[in-house]
């Protein structure tokens, strides 16, 4: 009984998702599963297959991490809102309460829209799907903001400088515990951000921390110093990803590369890069921003549970 209420709250949830969007002239689409270039963060670990052609030469390819290059290709035609709720895959341990190698996200873009609008947008999508299931879940009518050096001021009790070769001494100075002295800024941030600043969240119940240290960009645009990015918590639960999105093709292709050459140094495996992704930044990328959520956590906090397996009716192994 239980499998079969979780199947219906699923299809209730992606008729409320097409609902918003269908309201405000969004387009659904759909873009490759099987793809050369599955994603460009560093730390992602990625699924590969190969496809034989014709003549018998094999060729790498990769599930995707993410839907994000081919959906800039859209806008890029002329495509101005999109949305897909799409199957995505991450190896590498993806395994366990809120984590697993195969899942669905959501993933939408618009030309034109803000950062904050984007921010006011997912809060909008959040309280629509919230209404629509009837959820239990204790949601604000806005969520409180904090920016991450606010956070880092008032949870870690540090002043983040963005490269600060320093962070992990002044973290441990500040009680941090996870830190080693020799942490690079890189692993000192996301060691705070872990230890103290995710739990300062969860205080909040639910909260949006925007404004990251450019170092930690992505492929969103830097503004007044600060990378134009934000992440959605529940409790502890890291819901999506947001950017104003980077548009020039020389920048993208620059950032791609300085990730890609960290996978190499991790010993990761460092895909081609998507010649058709730069071509399509070239013909010209409107001014835009775009979200990533992940569309079974969401389901799984709408129906107040504790895993992902609660809202999965399949077990992965």
């Amino acid at each position: 009984m239980q499998t079969i209420i979780g199947l219906k709250q699923r299809a209730r949830l992606k008729r409320a998702i097409r609902d918003f969007f269908g309201a405000r002239d969004y387009l659904e689409v759909d873009t490759p599963i099987a793809v050369t270039c599955p994603g460009t963060e560093v730390h992602l670990r990625y699924f590969k297959t190969d496809w034989t052609d014709y003549d018998g030469s094999q060729h790498q390819l990769y599930l995707r991490s993410s839907p994000e290059l081919h959906m800039k290709q859209l806008l890029a035609m002329g495509v101005e809102r999109i949305f897909q709720i799409a199957p995505c895959f991450r190896n590498g341990g993806e395994l366990a309460e809120w984590h697993r190698p195969e899942f669905a996200m959501l993933e939408w873009y618009e030309s034109g829209l803000s950062f904050t609008g984007l921010i006011d947008q997912t809060e909008a999508l959040l309280h629509a799907t919230h209404n629509a299931l009837g959820s239990g879940l204790s949601i604000p009518k806005r969520l409180p903001r904090v920016s991450v050096a606010e956070a880092f001021e008032r949870w870690a009790g540090v002043t983040l400088i963005d490269g600060d070769p320093e962070l992990a001494l002044k973290g441990t100075a500040a009680g941090a515990v996870s830190l080693r002295d020799d942490d690079d800024f890189e692993t000192a941030f996301f060691k705070i951000l872990i230890e103290r600043i995710e739990p300062g969240l969860a205080s909040l119940g639910a909260a949006v921390l925007y404004d990251y240290p450019a170092s930690q960009a992505a492929l969103a645009i830097v503004r007044d110093g600060f990378a134009k990015r934000f992440e959605i918590y529940f409790g502890r639960v890291e819901l999506c990803n947001g950017f104003e999105e980077l548009l020039d093709a020389d920048a993208n292709q620059v950032r791609i590369r300085e990730s890609n050459l960290k996978r190499a140094q991790l010993g990761y495996e460092v895909p081609e890069e998507d010649r058709n992704f730069y071509d399509a930044l070239r013909k010209g990328l409107p001014p835009c921003s775009g979200n990533a959520l992940g569309f079974d956590r969401w389901l799984a906090l709408l129906c107040q549970a504790s895993t992902l397996n609660e809202v999965t009716p399949f077990a992965f192994r």
